[in-house]
């Protein structure tokens, strides 16, 4: 599995594409959505074209309603070729721009780039011509011959995504780096940088939250979990059932107090990996 870092070293192969952390990416906006709920949504639902799967159909709530009316007043699909990009997106541009690669000529640092703000689109319409009249009547400003393809928009929203993408990166290693927590400050400093570095380009290793539900959670997964608590005498061979019972819940209560562990009853990433079970 690919890391971030080999993926910018690999781009002297040619492979200059932010596609390749799409599935980081999809993690990272998940993340984010769970420190604040709605804080960006899909717009894929809306009549639009999108030209290659780096594109992240992400906006927040009040840019995505202005964009609504634009592609209802207009009465045509809109072809987007930038919208919402991750830090994980920002930081391979950036690095490719300090190295001299891909042919960037400028890059915002990530956490700062105005794409990380869920209020900016690229439309590859020349010299938009055909769309900017439209996009302006709802307050999506053009930036200008410097950028010509891109927009933002001046309706009003928040001004801290980059800060709450950043945050959202350094949740999920820390979730998946128990042993080797980063400080969640929403800043992408030399720390956070060699996290991402390291982390997986198609995103981190995810399963399922088992814990005491109505009705039970069942299946291999919950098996698995209940050997490993027969392996440490916390069940009985006969208490496996593939089912998250009580019983089950309890000893899994008892297994995290035994290893010091919060005792919430949750097999999470922690718990899972000190039971030894692969996620």
């Amino acid at each position: 599995m690919s890391t971030v870092g080999e993926i910018i070293t690999s781009s002297a192969n040619g492979n200059c594409s932010t596609a390749s952390v799409r599935k980081l990416s999809l993690q990272i906006i998940a993340e984010m959505n769970i420190i604040i709920p709605n804080v960006l949504v899909s717009f894929d639902d809306l009549n639009i074209d999108s030209a290659t799967p780096a594109v992240n159909l992400y906006l927040q709530p009040g840019a995505k309603d202005a964009l609504r009316r634009v592609i209802r007043a207009k009465g045509e699909s809109l072809t987007i070729t930038s919208a919402y990009r991750t830090v994980a997106q920002q930081h391979l541009l950036f690095s490719w721009y300090k190295q001299g690669k891909c042919g960037i000529s400028l890059a915002a640092t990530p956490g700062k780039s105005n794409h990380e703000d869920g209020l900016a689109i690229d439309v590859p319409d020349p010299a938009n011509a055909t769309w900017r009249s439209e996009l302006e009547d709802e307050d999506w400003d053009h930036l200008g011959d410097n950028d010509r393809f891109h927009f933002t928009y001046r309706g009003g929203g928040r001004n801290d995504i980059g800060d709450i993408g950043v945050k959202a990166f350094q949740r999920l290693w820390n979730k998946s780096n128990p042993g080797d927590l980063i400080t969640v400050d929403g800043d992408f400093g030399s720390q956070t940088a060699a996290r991402m570095n390291r982390s997986p380009a198609a995103g981190f290793p995810t399963a399922r939250l088992l814990k005491l539900v109505n009705p039970p959670l069942q299946g291999d997964d919950v098996r698995k979990v209940q050997q490993a608590l027969v392996n440490v005498a916390l069940l009985q061979s006969t208490d496996i059932n593939s089912i998250y019972d009580s019983k089950t819940a309890d000893a899994v209560g008892k297994f995290q107090a035994n290893r010091n562990l919060s005792v919430d009853k949750v097999v999470g990433l922690a718990t899972r990996r000190e039971l030894g079970i692969p996620n």
